[in-house]
């Protein structure tokens, strides 16, 4: 039977042109109405979707960021819209200088040295292993102007990491970067990082910057040690002369403290001696204006009150023939001695 053949009427049809069906016809019926069931089907199902916990979904209309959803049940056009989804609560980690090849127990380790070495500003080389955290703070920014791929925007936030690193390292010297300058150097990279990330809007917000290991190249470790090992001596020797300073200062200072109370001390005693003799010599020159001898005469039994009980006292007896000396004071002796017995 060829296409265009018509179907015989039955015989409980009656006969006649109009009801003469092409069977072309009937099958495009059908087949319309499949492709209508299943493009209501596929658009039903696409009018839909999930974003998981810790995840932001990035809505795109017509290839436009139209916008950013939170976890949940949400709808969309279907056919116009398309929804990347990004984990905005994971904080990643990427190792410079190592890679982990175990956890273990025992961790095992690979060295990466192309990473690790760096060149210090007096031109000296040290081998530095850190670790980088970050997390995905702007989903948008991250899916617009971050390579899609995990392995191409890894490379891009390891190639500026570690440009950062090393540009904070080569400004400071070698003994700078292996002692106190750790502290420093983690902050400055993490700020410097930050801002390239920031200009290049990539929605990444460093966590942190974590210095692992910081030592010269193994060729002269042993004459680093020797060096690290005289200024720790140097340090503990610093540390005792200043406890040392501690005691001995503040000895000092009460012993200055106190010799400078009895300076004061002194001082008063002498001044007030001096202003009441200045001012009894001040009283006798007003007796004397009034009245020289009896002030002289005063002077002079005050001043043998005081020479008296002194001086030894004797008699003088002139007998003619001779002149006897009878001391006084030991006959007063002898006598106080016999009135006693």
């Amino acid at each position: 039977m060829s296409e265009w053949e018509f179907y015989e009427p039955s015989r409980e049809e009656p006969s006649g042109p109009k009801h003469r069906i092409p069977r072309m016809f009937q099958s495009g019926k059908m087949v319309t109405l499949l492709l209508f069931v299943l493009l209501v089907g596929v658009a039903a199902y696409s009018s839909y979707y999930i974003v998981p916990a810790g995840t932001r979904g990035v809505v795109f209309r017509l290839g436009k960021v139209h916008t950013v959803a939170d976890q949940g049940l949400h709808f969309k056009v279907p056919f116009l819209d398309s929804v990347v989804q990004v984990n905005t609560e994971r904080i990643r980690r990427y190792e410079f200088g190592y890679r982990t090849v175990n956890v273990g127990p025992p961790a095992q380790y690979r060295d990466v040295p192309a990473e690790s070495k760096m060149l210090t500003s007096d031109n000296k080389i040290v081998e530095i292993d850190w670790v980088l955290q970050f997390q995905i703070s702007d989903p948008a920014a991250f899916v617009v102007h971050v390579p899609s791929g995990e392995d191409r925007w890894e490379k891009l936030i390891r190639d500026l990491g570690e440009s950062s690193l090393r540009k904070i390292v080569a400004s400071r010297d070698l003994d700078t970067v292996l002692t106190v300058g750790k502290e420093e150097i983690q902050t400055e990279t993490r700020v410097t990082f930050q801002k390239l990330l920031e200009e290049l809007e990539t929605g990444i917000r460093i966590v942190a910057v974590q210095l692992q290991d910081v030592t010269p190249p193994v060729a002269v470790q042993a004459s680093f040690s020797e060096v690290n090992s005289a200024r720790a001596e140097r340090e503990r020797l610093q540390l005792e002369a200043e406890q040392f300073a501690n005691e001995l200062i503040p000895q000092a200072q009460g012993e200055a403290q106190r010799l400078l109370n009895e300076s004061e001390g002194y001082k008063f005693r002498r001044v007030q001696v001096a202003q009441g003799e200045a001012a009894r010599i001040e009283a006798l020159r007003e007796a004397y204006m009034r009245n020289p001898n009896l002030l002289l005469q005063s002077l002079w039994i005050e001043n043998m009150r005081e020479l008296w009980p002194k001086l030894k006292t004797v008699i003088v007896e002139d007998f003619g023939n001779g002149v006897m000396l009878f001391p006084l004071d030991k006959l007063l002796d002898a006598g106080k001695g016999g009135g006693g017995r």
